[in-house]
C-alpha cells in the first residue's frame, strides 16, 4: 500500500513537473518564432551593391542570417516534437533507449529526445542535423 501511495504520489510529481516544462518549451517556442520572424524581416534584399566589398559584406550577412533561420527553425521542429511527446505521454523518455531523461539534463535543453548515454554515443537523435559548413568557418 505504502508502494502505491508512493506511485500515485510521484506520477502527481511528474505531472506538475511536466507542466513546468510545457510552460519552458512554449516560451522558447514563442521566443524562437519571434527571432524567425525578425530574421526574415531583416534579410537583406539582394540590389546593386557599389562595389567588390560591398557585395561580400552583404554576402557575408546573408550567409549568417541564413544560418541562424536554419538553426531557429530546427529548433521549433524540436520543441514541436517534445510538446507532442509530452501530450503523448512519452515525454521524457529517450527515443534511443527508453530509459528516463533526466530532470538535469531536461532543464538544459527542455526538447531533448536522448538521454546523456545516447547523446554521448552519438547517436543520430542527439542534436541537430545541422552542420557547420567549413568555408564559412574560415571566411
Amino acid at each position: 500500500m505504502k508502494t502505491e501511495t508512493h506511485s500515485r504520489k510521484y506520477e502527481h510529481e511528474n505531472v506538475r513537473d511536466f507542466e513546468v516544462f510545457r510552460k519552458r518549451l512554449l516560451a522558447e517556442l514563442k521566443n524562437f518564432q519571434d527571432r524567425v520572424a525578425r530574421a526574415r524581416q531583416e534579410l537583406p534584399i539582394d540590389s546593386d551593391p557599389d562595389d567588390e566589398a560591398g557585395i561580400a559584406s552583404r554576402s557575408a550577412d546573408r550567409e549568417v542570417t541564413m544560418g541562424n533561420l536554419e538553426r531557429d527553425l530546427q529548433a521549433i521542429v524540436e520543441i514541436e516534437r517534445a510538446l507532442h511527446r509530452l501530450d503523448a505521454g512519452q515525454y521524457a523518455t529517450c527515443v534511443v533507449c527508453q530509459s528516463r531523461i533526466s530532470d538535469a539534463r531536461l532543464k538544459a535543453i527542455p526538447w531533448t529526445r536522448t538521454c546523456i548515454q545516447c547523446a554521448g554515443r552519438g547517436n543520430q537523435f542527439a542534436g541537430s542535423p545541422l552542420q557547420l559548413n567549413a568555408n564559412l568557418a574560415h571566411s
